[in-house]
């Protein structure tokens, strides 16, 4: 079952900030076979994505079997960005579609088709059917983003790109005839 948000108007009171709700709670546990990947996630979920979530700027989109959580995502909705800023399937429902179901229903909640997003590349074996399904492309690759040593790869970042520089040839200026973005 996927869970949408209630609109920001029509939320009940949110417990304080160090409370969580029974919902979050249940999300930040099935969040945390992910601490070894993303040390501190449980401060990250407690201090960005809940306080986010309660304001409407961040998603908690979880998708349940028999009163489990198997399946969780979620994203951040800014004026400046648009992130898909984590995914977990529990490893007894992949291959199951949850995992479309999941980013289909989080790229629909952000209105974008190209977000954000980053993997760390041991993983990127289990997400690449889906990034390519959904056409995502690599736009960098970040050694110790949030594990030393290990290569995180952004997705869909806006690129901006150099100017190219003239060549100067036999007195004259030429641009490069090739260029190809980082």
């Amino acid at each position: 079952m996927i869970f949408d948000p209630l609109p920001s108007v029509a939320r009940p009171a949110s417990p304080s900030p160090l409370e969580l709700s029974a919902a979050e709670a249940q999300a930040l546990s099935f969040l945390l076979p992910l601490s070894n990947d993303y040390p501190g996630i449980a401060q990250w979920f407690s201090q960005k994505v809940v306080p986010g979530a309660r304001q409407g700027t961040r998603l908690l989109l979880p998708i349940e079997r028999d009163g489990e959580v198997v399946g969780l995502g979620i994203a951040k909705k800014e004026t400046d960005e648009r992130k898909i800023c984590t995914v977990r399937v529990a490893s007894s429902h992949v291959g199951r579609g949850i995992g479309v179901r999941l980013f289909d229903g989080l790229l629909k909640w952000l209105d974008d088709d190209r977000p954000h997003l980053t993997v760390s590349a041991t993983k990127l074996p289990q997400f690449e059917r889906i990034f390519d399904y959904y056409g995502f492309n690599v736009t960098s690759a970040n050694e110790g983003l949030y594990v030393p040593r290990m290569t995180e790869l952004g997705y869909n970042e806006p690129m901006t790109l150099p100017i190219a520089k003239p060549i100067i040839s036999n007195g004259i200026n030429v641009l490069p005839t090739e260029f190809h973005p980082a």
